[in-house]
């Protein structure tokens, strides 16, 4: 029996076979495209993206903590059920087989590749090929606002999330074959990040709703089987999630109405809703981000205006089958609370996967006039501007990441150390970003500092002298207090507490002096190495043995 995709596009004129006669071009085109878009990856030698590194130093503890006697003494693995390790899995395996140094940038590639081959397939089962223009538009979407955060694990997520949604869609005719493949895909998704997996089980609901739509008869059984087809694959996931540590988690489902609540009772709920819609506007004008919020905003207008042409032509069209999934996500990037089962930004992610749909849901006409191809022409110059203009800001981070080498390498091996970014904003685009920088202390400096280890969410536990460096005193939150004065508060408290060594990019930000036991020991750009003088602390200068021919260290708090 024919797939889904294939009937869709039949009823609409064409087959793959046809629409494909220039097959091998088009996939050379579409490969080209692919490589073409990773040139700002090389552009830098280190990522400019805000949690990403803490993940990788992750990777590598977890790689090495089983013969680094430091690692073991300050970290304990903790592999368990959980939504969102496939990273930790994947990565942990390529970290023990390639060079530290290659490891983020794999990562990225890895990423890339997944969400990029997702989406073709996802268009090519809806509308029966895939499209070039889908290829030149889901680079942008490469780059995104969520990749900045370097929240990778969601994006590998969304990525298989659009290809399994895609097998669903081509293979749906055939049960037999369909839904044991798509519960293996779900189950993968799931341990990827749980979020993706809901996703997908939205857009996969929405297309057999928009299959049903489109049907001529709309009759009830074909779309009961569907969806219940669909909810044997959800069976598994449900299980493993009530299993795991996540689903405990103690603010439930979100905290957004105690929030409400608490701003109701201070006065304060209309400055932050409108603090949070300006916000969410920022994730949808950025859902591409490029080298600066100007350029943002006068691509996205040029991109739509060079869409709409091809629409008012009659040459592109969104896939009528996927209409409804458009309007659902639509909808949840209106909707979504900031934070689900204690993991935030949630709401940041929506408009990606709506611009994701949306360019997967893509049915372009074959047959182009001059005018139409001088339209196409200027959307490939608009992604090749933004790939430029992308690589030029990072080629930046060249001069920072020298700097901080030279500045850590003075700190003395398995030292323990506290990162403090001055700043530290989002939306601070005035200054280059530093939270890449205090992960780089464990893999490239063997520091010893703090990183993501929650056992809710991640497969680490932070223990031993670590563990009680960060329990020897409270950090400030910074919660909405936006002035550079707090960060005068973080570097006093650090002097109080355990972490005899410190980490500062932009101290000149500051705005009074150091504490009088903090005495700068290196400094160099935007980076300052800080010894805290603290009675309490031994003759090893805050350092710890290290036995194993490997060295290893930690360090990134986000501000």
């Amino acid at each position: 029996m024919a797939s889904a995709g294939s009937d869709l596009a039949q009823r609409r004129g064409f087959s793959p076979a046809r629409a494909d006669a220039s097959g091998i071009d088009n996939r050379l085109l579409i490969a080209g495209i692919f490589v073409l878009a990773l040139i700002p990856l090389f552009a830098t030698p280190v990522l400019p993206f805000i949690d990403f590194y803490n993940h990788i130093a992750r990777y590598y503890v977890l790689a090495n903590i089983d013969h680094d006697v430091l690692l073991q003494q300050n970290y304990r693995a903790n592999w368990s059920i959980l939504p969102n390790i496939g990273l930790d899995v994947i990565v942990t395996a390529l970290t023990r087989l390639l060079p530290e140094a290659a490891v983020p940038r794999t990562t990225v590639i890895l990423i890339f590749a997944v969400q990029y081959a997702g989406l073709l397939y996802f268009n090519r089962a809806l509308t029966g090929r895939a499209s070039v223009i889908t290829a030149l538009l889901a680079v942008p979407l490469l780059y995104s606002f969520i990749l900045n955060w370097g929240f990778a694990n969601f994006l590998l997520g969304i990525g298989l999330a659009f290809g399994a949604a895609g097998w669903w869609v081509s293979q749906r005719d055939r049960l037999v074959v369909a839904v044991p493949v798509a519960c293996v895909l779900a189950a993968v998704i799931f341990f990827v990040h749980g979020l993706a997996f809901a996703l997908y089980g939205v857009l996969a609901g929405m297309l057999e709703i928009g299959r049903w739509w489109q049907s001529p008869q709309r009759r009830l059984p074909p779309l009961i089987t569907g969806l219940v087809a669909l909810a044997v694959q959800a069976v598994v996931p449900a299980m493993l999630f009530l299993m795991a540590k996540t689903s405990q988690n103690s603010q439930g489902l979100t905290n957004a109405d105690e929030a409400l609540t608490r701003l109701a009772n201070n006065g304060r709920l209309a400055a932050r809703l409108w603090a949070l819609l300006e916000y969410r506007l920022t994730t949808i004008v950025r859902v591409a981000e490029g080298p600066s919020l100007a350029f943002d905003i006068a691509a996205l207008v040029a991109m739509t205006v060079l869409l709409a042409l091809l629409i008012l032509r009659k040459r592109l069209r969104i896939a009528p089958v996927a209409v409804p999934a458009v309007l659902v996500f639509a909808l949840l990037v209106i909707v979504v609370p900031p934070a689900l089962f204690g993991v935030g930004y949630v709401a940041d992610r929506m408009p990606l996967v709506l611009a994701m749909l949306l360019v997967g849901a893509l049915d372009l006409k074959r047959q182009f006039d001059r005018f139409e191809t001088l339209v196409f022409t200027a959307m490939a110059g608009l992604v090749a501007l933004r790939l430029a203009g992308i690589a030029l800001a990072w080629s930046a981070y060249a001069q920072d990441k020298r700097d901080f080498d030279s500045v850590a390498a003075a700190l003395p091996a398995g030292a323990l150390i506290e990162n403090i970014v001055v700043g530290g904003d989002r939306l601070d685009y005035s200054r280059r970003r530093c939270t890449m920088f205090g992960p780089l202390l464990i893999t490239d400096h063997s520091g010893v500092g703090r990183l993501f280890a929650n056992e809710d969410q991640q497969p680490l536990v932070i223990t031993g002298p670590l563990q009680r460096a960060i329990a020897s005193f409270d950090r400030p939150s910074r919660g909405h207090d936006k002035s550079m004065g707090f960060f005068d508060k973080v570097v006093a408290a650090t002097a109080q507490g355990d972490f005899p060594w410190g980490l500062v990019c932009d101290a000149d930000r500051l705005t009074k002096a150091l504490p009088p036991s903090a005495k700068v020991v290196a400094r160099n750009g935007r980076f300052s190495l800080i010894r805290f003088e603290q009675k309490r602390r031994g003759p090893d200068d805050g350092s710890q043995g290290r036995t194993s021919a490997r060295t290893d260290g930690q360090n990134a708090l986000v501000l």
